[in-house]
Parts: C-alpha cells; structure tokens; sequence
C-alpha cells in the first residue's frame, strides 16, 4: 500500500535521511539533491565493499540527482524543481537557505502549497537558535542522560540516535499533515522539529512527574521508580528482563515459578507499592535467588506460556532471529548495488490486510539525472555543459 503515491520530495538533508525515508516507503516519490561530490552520509562508517550501509539503509527508495545550490545555474534549476514538487525538507546550519536566495519566502512564491520541512538543533526562533547541537548533545541538553544508568555511575548516552530519529519521525508525520492541509486549503507552511524538543518530547514520565512533585527524577538503573519488578535481572547464563506491571501479574508469575508462598502473602510484597518498599537489597535479591537456578531461554519459555512480561536480553544477533520479527517483516533483506543482499529493519507501520510490497534500494549518485533534468526540459547538451561546469 503506498498512500503517499503522487506526493513528490526534494530531500536535501545531509547525515541524516530518516525522514525522506519514512516518507519513501510509503509511496512518496523523493529525489535526494545532493552535492556533486555526495552527501557524505555515503561514506559514514561502517563500510562495506566500500559503501555505507547507513546510506544503504536510510536514503533507501528514493531517486538521486546531483546539484550545487551555490551555483547560479544550480539554484535556478532548484527553484524549477520547487515548482514540480509538494515538499522540500532540510536540515541545514539555520539561515543556510535564506542565504542561498532559497528560503521558504523565495521559494513558496514558486509554489505557494510548499510544505518545507526542517530539523534543527533549538529551532528558528530563540537566542539558541543558532547554536549547533548533535544528538548526544541533545540527550544532555534534555535531561535525558541524567536520568539514564545507574545512580552511582555517571550520566549515560541512550546507545542510538535517539533524538535525531525521533525528530525525524515527528517531522515526517507534521509533513503528512501540512500536505494535507496544502491540499484543502492551497496553502503551504514551514513545519519544524528540533533534535532537543524531540527528545524531552519523549521524556513525557519524567517531565510531567518534575511539574507534579517538582523534584529531580534520579537514575534507576533497569529499574522502574514506581514498578517492581520492572528490571534486569542475573540468571544462570546472562540476564532477563522483567516487566511486572500489576498486581495480578505479579500473581501469575509467583504461580509460575513455584515462589514461596510468602511472596504473594506477606504484607511486605502484597501489593506493587509495598514491593517497592522492599525491592532494593530484598525482593531483588531473591528474585536473582531464583533465577540462578534457570537459564535465559528457560526463563523466557516460561513467561510466554503464561503471559508475563519477561524475556532474554538479546544481543542483535540473538534479535534478528526472532520469529516474529520476520513474521511481521520488520527484519528485511535488500539488494544493494555495493553492499549485494544487506539486511535493514523493515517499515514499522503495517497496514492490515495489505500486501506489504518490497523495498528499494538506495540509489547510486546522480542516478537520476537524466530522468529528471530531461523532465525539466534540459537537454542532453545542456546536461553535459552542466556536468562540466561542476553544477549537476
């Protein structure tokens, strides 16, 4: 099913990509505009055969053309390509555009239903705006790490992007929305999101139990500050997580394991608040008790018979071996050109009673050149002097 069929993207994002993507794998036609040298995302780390596998894997389904906005030649065939087009997205230093003469005001003149999507570190507005950010830095700003690892180590960096693929996200769904409304009202808008307001965005337990009690959340650990056992705990081979989010589940998981009897009668343990009481330094030390007598797998084979919330910690490799992931299509291969069959997480939205269709690999360079300069009615000559001059 592609519902954003006939929606056409001028991606100009470098590093990133994520959100041209989202958009792609869900039927819009998006051509990445990349300097004639490439967006550098095609020689990030890890490589293979030479070729990134996170350009692979994030500029997958979308065309490629080559542009130098600086140019002048180059920026009056973008403002041709505007006019052709439902969306342009970047994720420039801010005023980058608007330097270039191809801000938002110039270019919704062209189009006046231009949805112009952009992410940035703080946003365009405020005495931050101009301050550069990665996501580490955003995961900082946000209070984010603060509240990630345990409270006698230091601060820890969530182990992905996090703030960047969110912002991505969210700013893939406002540009659905804004085309949307471009498309009731023939008006176009610039939609924002930003890598520091995306990931407190995200923080909503935190932020709101702050405004509540006013107070600092502090580091945890695995462990929930109000539910227990929520955790990781040590068992014979490695370790499990464990997600006891009620009473009645706590229930179904002492019949499972044989616990003592104690464990769902005494007033110490009979009720989540009350085992939070006793968790640190009694309940968890006990339940660690138990579990060094079972190994990951078994421990796991016995909470899906009951249906409690506990499994393995998996490694990746351990990860893209689940069935079910396969079953829903979230682990997928593609053919690349440089990478051959490479192996990528599928889309995570699925449309039931839909044949989901296959992906597309990421395009080589300028691989589309022809095809859309040639729509624009620049010929074969003009491409060639174009190729020349460095601006294609």
């Amino acid at each position: 099913m592609f519902p954003l069929e006939g929606i056409r993207v001028l991606d100009l994002m470098t590093l990133s990509g994520y959100c041209g993507m989202e958009l792609a794998d869900y039927g819009a036609e998006v051509i990445k505009v990349e300097s004639p040298s490439g967006d550098p995302l095609r020689t990030l780390a890890p490589l293979k055969n030479g070729a990134s596998v996170h350009h692979a894997f994030r500029d997958r389904g979308k065309k490629s053309i080559t542009l130098d906005l600086r140019h002048p030649e180059g920026k009056e065939i973008f403002k041709k390509l505007v006019a052709t087009a439902d969306v342009v997205l970047e994720n420039f230093p801010p005023k980058t555009m608007e330097e270039l003469g191809l801000g938002y005001d110039v270019l919704s003149v062209i189009k006046p239903s231009l949805v112009y999507g952009r992410i940035s570190a703080y946003g365009s507005t405020g005495d931050e705006a101009d301050t550069p950010q990665l996501d580490l830095i955003a995961q900082a700003k946000s209070g984010v790490m603060h509240f990630t690892g345990f409270p006698e180590k230091p601060p820890t960096r969530i182990g992905f992007a996090i703030s960047e693929h969110y912002a991505a996200s969210f700013l893939s769904s406002a540009v659905c929305l804004a085309v949307y409304h471009a498309r009731e009202t023939g008006e176009g808008q610039v939609v924002e999101t930003t890598l520091c307001g995306s990931a407190v965005a995200i923080t909503e337990d935190k932020v709101i139990t702050y405004g509540a009690e006013h107070e600092d959340p502090m580091r945890t650990g695995n462990a929930h500050p109000l539910i227990n056992p929520y955790d990781i705990l040590k068992c014979k081979d490695g370790y499990v997580a464990m997600g006891i989010s009620s009473d009645a589940q706590w229930e179904k998981f002492c019949n499972a394991f044989n616990c003592p009897k104690e464990w769902t009668e005494d007033e110490k343990y009979c009720s989540n608040l009350v085992r939070g009481y006793h968790y640190f330094g009694d309940l968890r030390v006990k339940l660690e008790d138990l579990f060094s007598g079972y190994t990951m797998q078994e421990i796991a084979d016995i909470c899906d018979q009951a249906l409690i919330p506990g499994t393995m910690c998996s490694t990746t490799k351990e990860a893209l071996q689940q069935p079910q992931l396969r079953v829903r299509n979230m682990i997928v291969s593609v053919n690349d050109t440089d990478l051959g069959e490479l192996e990528m997480p599928g889309k995570p939205v699925k449309f039931c009673g839909e044949e989901e269709e296959p992906l597309s690999a990421a395009p080589e360079i300028g691989a589309q050149n022809e095809q859309v300069y040639t729509s624009l009615g620049i010929d074969a000559a003009a491409m060639e002097n174009l190729h020349r001059e460095g601006v294609i």
